[in-house]
């Protein structure tokens, strides 16, 4: 008899339950394992509609966000014993009849996915430790100066925006690379009135613009020195980096502070401050996995009441990971929970394939499994009308 079982954990807003109904779609379709979901039904503003679901009475001082964080983090004492599970995030939705193979990458006690971003990236959105304010007067400042320029075009083309998507990261890479720099500056030097970029886009000296080849305006250059004189910033065009007047780099959002209070409030020394955290949206666990999940539940409720900590449990699960020492414990592959970032200029698919990137195709992925964890529902996105498409051409 099968025992590998898939579960969900949702309560409270009705949006979050209709996340849970879309994604139960795609997972019965491709899986015939068990899937439970557990919730409190008191809280919930809306009906769940499956044939298994646990019902757990959670805290009332609780709000239904801390509530569900109660019982993601506290499975282990809700579930029956002597399964294999497969926690899921309601926005984790399946792809593959594949799926079921996931279960075969469990590694005691416990076995997670990386996040999209480093440790250092992560800290000011898992702590209240005033950064992302801080910055964000920052960013304001800059982005007025350049909306008062009326340079920038805006792009309602599904299409075109996904092309410049791909342009500005392509000009990312050359920017990090001394060596590349060097080249095509000196292309750029020799080139006429357009400096051909590749076969795809080029750039008019004269308009100061970036083209896709059809004619299509992508990008618009921006005037440094006006925006200079309006921001008070110091633009460093060999490094290309904005400082703001405490000359600190405006785009630099990374900071210290979630290993520093992981230390102060739970005394746990995170050695490499910038180590590749992993994902609270995908994980396999069994009976081994008690003890890690007692130790992450219990901090998750702890940080509830402390100020600088903002409701989520990843931070948590930070530090539970470098107090058990699994900091260099293995990873499961990205198509277990492909992190669809709307925002990452290198997310590309190639729906012909069905394959997608987050690096511009430098690595390729056919995902049992994606996580959409903003953005869900955007008809505007090729990715979510990707999704839709693949089910609809399945079915």
């Amino acid at each position: 008899m099968n025992n590998n079982v898939f579960v969900f954990v949702v309560c409270g807003d009705k949006e979050h339950i209709d996340t849970l109904h879309f994604s139960l779609k795609y997972l019965t379709k491709y899986s015939n394992y068990s899937i439970v979901v557990v919730t409190d039904k008191k809280r919930n503003e809306s009906e769940i509609f499956h044939h298994a679901i646990i019902d757990i009475n959670t805290p009332t001082y609780l709000n239904h966000h801390q509530a569900s964080i109660y019982l993601k983090t506290g499975l282990y004492k809700f579930l029956p014993k002597g399964n294999n599970y497969c926690y899921l995030d309601t926005d984790v939705i399946a792809l593959s009849p594949h799926c079921n193979q996931i279960f075969n990458e469990f590694v005691m006690p416990i076995r997670f996915a990386p996040d999209h971003c480093k440790l250092k990236k992560f800290s000011p959105y898992a702590v209240n430790c005033g950064c992302l304010h801080r910055w964000s007067i920052d960013r304001d400042i800059f982005n007025n100066a350049i909306g008062m320029m009326d340079n920038d075009k805006i792009i309602i083309d599904t299409n075109l925006k996904d092309k410049q998507k791909v342009l500005k990261f392509q000009l990312d890479i050359i920017k990090k690379s001394i060596i590349k720099k060097l080249i095509f500056g000196f292309k750029y030097l020799i080139s006429g009135s357009n400096f051909m970029l590749n076969s795809e886009f080029y750039f008019d000296k004269t308009k100061r613009t970036w083209h896709l080849f059809t004619g299509d305006i992508l990008l618009h250059e921006f005037n440094f020195k006006k925006i200079e004189v309006q921001t008070g910033f110091k633009y460093l065009r060999w490094k290309r980096i904005w400082l703001n007047k405490a000359g600190v780099n405006i785009w630099n959002d990374q900071c210290d502070h979630l290993a520093e209070y992981i230390l102060e409030d739970f005394k746990v020394k995170i050695v490499d401050k910038n180590w590749q955290h992993w994902n609270g949206g995908v994980f396999l666990f069994n009976d081994l996995s008690h003890e890690f999940l007692e130790s992450w539940h219990t901090k998750s409720l702890k940080i509830f009441n402390y100020p600088n900590w903002k409701t989520r449990d990843q931070g948590t699960l930070i530090a539970t990971v470098w107090q058990f020492g699994l900091q260099n414990h293995p990873v499961l592959h990205k198509k277990w929970n492909f992190i669809a970032d709307y925002n990452n200029n290198g997310l590309c698919l190639d729906s012909d394939k069905n394959a997608i990137s987050d690096d511009n195709f430098s690595t390729m992925y056919m995902p049992n499994f994606i996580h959409v964890y903003h953005n869900w529902g955007n008809t505007n996105w090729s990715v979510w009308n990707w999704i839709i498409t693949k089910f609809e051409n399945e079915y």
